[in-house]
């Protein structure tokens, strides 16, 4: 399986024990092994948790953005994860995070609640672009040449990244907060609101917002996240604040020539009850007796596969493909949820926020992960890998205070139930509120 898809002297931080008595496999179901593990916070004291965390597969660095606002870079060596450098300059929550193309490797972009896109140099840790958006929070953005694209407070804002000059706006379509922002080869660029509406401007020729509509779709729940994919990137999943997954084919929405688009072909209403199912259903069920939110969901292009991504509050996430099916046209007309096949556990101890695969594992990390338990945990099926990284962290100092991991380590308290709730932003509760069959789930931090 392969990747989807944007110094100081290294410092090795904690390390969690890896699970090396855990088979490489049950019954068909693959268990990468945590080979190595960093933390992101240093004071016990003032906990803070990994919002996303992304690899770049041009130079092997790993970013992870954390919840005291900072930006962590970490480096891999063998099956360990050092620490090489950290941005500050935020002031607000970080909303995204991404890598820059290949033709900027060493370029790193994040958005913020302060209401600001930032470009970061990892090699020197400096800002070296930065575009202000007076007054509202920037929720996610998206670059695409040179030109940069984010979503605000009811509006999609354009900048020339050349000038850094604003070239546009669009604020006819959305009335809530722009959550999602991703741009297509094309020129196309598709955004999605806490209003429930997921549309499609082409702005490669212009920004006149009469002239650049071409497709709209009202899934009537909060947009908390979505990405492109496909071989064409032309499909589209949504998870909304309520954890529903829903897929579209927006590229044949914005064509006369093809049939299909123009509704979802797939609703996963009670997507984590659908999951707990088929998860009970197959010899991971002791790993993962109930989906408690999700986490997203992951493309691998080799196998031309889906993959929807869940977690149970103990740490464990599994990967269960998702099945689609297309009509007699070639237009996607359902999709089904099949048995987890990959399974990560044994690394974290608590919400796992964000996944992102690296390669297939077989030799080298298979991915990372981070969590609420404050861990950036590398994953792989490499047993060369996994024994090294089993045989450094027996070799390692215990390391102390909660969540530390190793045999008997207290647990660390997630820090979400003290977080409160932002009013107004549905799309920011998905992971609160009662769960399946009534069992009350732990609040989202965000």
């Amino acid at each position: 399986m392969e990747d989807v898809e944007a110094q100081p002297q290294p410092s090795t931080s904690g390390r969690v024990q890896p699970s090396a008595a855990m088979p490489p496999a049950i019954s068909g179901v693959r268990l990468p092994k945590c080979c190595g593990s960093a933390r992101v916070d240093f004071n016990f004291n003032d906990p803070c948790y990994v919002f996303r965390v992304v690899p770049n597969p041009a130079t092997g660095l790993v970013a992870a953005s954390v919840s005291n606002h900072t930006i962590k870079l970490y480096q891999p060596a063998g099956p360990q994860l050092s620490l090489v450098g950290e941005l500050r300059g935020h002031t607000g929550t970080i909303t995204d995070l991404a890598f820059c193309p290949s033709e900027q490797p060493n370029l790193i972009m994040s958005s913020s609640a302060d209401g600001s896109v930032v470009a970061w140099d990892a090699r020197t840790g400096q800002a070296t672009e930065r575009y202000q958006v007076r007054g509202q929070e920037v929720f996610s953005f998206s670059a695409l040449g040179h030109v940069l694209c984010a979503g605000s407070t009811g509006e999609v804002l354009f900048w020339d990244r050349r000038t850094s000059k604003a070239l546009a706006k669009l604020d006819d379509t959305h009335a809530e907060d722009v959550t999602q922002v991703r741009f297509h080869s094309s020129g196309r660029i598709i955004s999605g609101s806490t209003d429930g509406l997921i549309a499609v401007h082409d702005v490669s020729k212009s920004f006149n917002d009469d002239d650049v509509f071409q497709a709209a779709i009202n899934i009537s729940n909060s947009v908390e996240e979505l990405c492109l994919y496909g071989a064409d990137q032309g499909r589209l999943w949504i998870r909304t604040g309520t954890e529903s997954v829903h897929l579209w084919e927006w590229l044949r929405a914005t064509s006369e020539d093809l049939p299909g688009g123009e509704l979802q072909f797939a609703d996963f209403a009670e997507a984590r009850a659908t999951a707990t199912q088929a998860c009970a259903a197959s010899p991971a069920a002791p790993l993962l007796p109930e989906m408690d939110y999700l986490v997203g969901c992951h493309y691998d292009p080799p196998s031309g596969q889906l993959f929807l991504l869940g977690g149970h509050n103990d740490g464990a996430v599994a990967f269960l493909p998702v099945v689609e099916q297309p009509g007699p046209q070639g237009a996607m007309v359902g999709a089904a949820m099949a048995c987890p096949v990959i399974v990560l556990a044994g690394g974290h101890t608590s919400i796992v926020r964000s996944v992102q695969c690296m390669g297939d594992g077989s030799a080298g990390p298979f991915g990372v992960s981070g969590g609420e338990d404050a861990l950036v945990c590398m994953w792989t099926l490499d047993e060369q890998l996994a024994a090294a990284g089993a045989a450094a962290a027996a070799a390692a100092p215990p390391q102390g205070g909660p969540g530390a991991g190793g045999g008997g380590a207290q647990r660390r308290v997630s820090p979400g139930p003290d977080q409160p709730q932002q009013p107004g932003r549905g799309g920011r509760g998905g992971r609160g509120g009662r769960g399946q069959g009534g069992k009350q789930k732990r609040p989202s931090p965000y």
